[in-house]
């Protein structure tokens, strides 16, 4: 899906960019140029950076314990894992 429409970036690229490192959002935005317009997209980047990163949370993954499961159409197109 499209994250940011200024932009026109999606969740995978979001991912893409947490998966490289970017865990803030002005770090996405330095990786993607995502929420660097309008600004209405950063509910929605937080979420995604929020997510786990995969299924099965890593030992000690913080986003794993409050996060919850990735959702199924995620893990089984293999989206978001490191």
């Amino acid at each position: 899906m499209i994250v940011c429409v200024c932009r026109g970036i999606s969740d995978r690229s979001v991912r893409e960019a947490r998966a490289r490192g970017a865990r803030t959002l002005d770090a996405v935005g330095t990786a993607t140029g995502a929420g660097t317009d309008c600004g209405c997209c950063h509910d929605t980047i937080a979420r995604v950076l929020a997510e786990p990163c995969r299924a099965e949370p890593c030992a000690g993954c913080p986003r794993g314990a409050a996060g919850g499961a990735v959702p199924r159409r995620i893990a089984a197109a293999g989206e978001g894992t490191l």
